[in-house]
């Protein structure tokens, strides 16, 4: 299997997604991330409190001037252009992996999809990165994109 072949399809984490949105976020690796999703038509998997995390994102960066009311709300439906899949992670499983990871249990909902579905984690934050790579779930960005 390819490296691009392994990203068909992948848990999404808010922080790169926000990456794509937010001003002076964006990065080579976050733009080839969105771009293989755009351009491969990979199925991006999140958990349900996601959009959640991504409209508190927005909210706050709206707050600080980072971006307009109208721009956090044209960010948000410029991220739902995306075809996201929301997808359950067992609150069991959630508190065992975070208690596990040292992590917010909302955090290790992506873990949890990443191993139940046995797909790489796309993420930006350092805590799940570290987790993930503990837990041999592979994680993009890296190296080779």
């Amino acid at each position: 299997m390819t490296a691009d072949e392994a990203l068909t399809i992948a848990v999404l984490d808010a922080s790169v997604a926000l990456a794509w949105v937010l001003p002076g976020e964006r990065s080579a690796q976050a733009m080839r991330l969105r771009d293989l999703a755009v351009r491969d038509g990979h199925r991006l998997l999140c958990p349900p409190i996601f959009w959640y995390e991504i409209a508190n994102a927005l909210w706050v960066a709206s707050r600080r001037d980072r971006l307009s009311t109208d721009g956090a709300h044209q960010a948000l439906a410029a991220l739902r252009d995306f075809t996201m899949e929301s997808c359950d992670a067992d609150p069991a499983a959630c508190l065992s992996l975070a208690t596990q990871c040292r992590l917010a249990v909302s955090d290790a909902a992506y873990l949890v999809i990443s191993l139940d579905r046995q797909v790489p984690l796309w993420s930006f934050d350092q805590g799940l990165v570290s987790a993930a790579s503990q837990l041999g779930i592979t994680v993009h960005p890296s190296a080779e994109l």
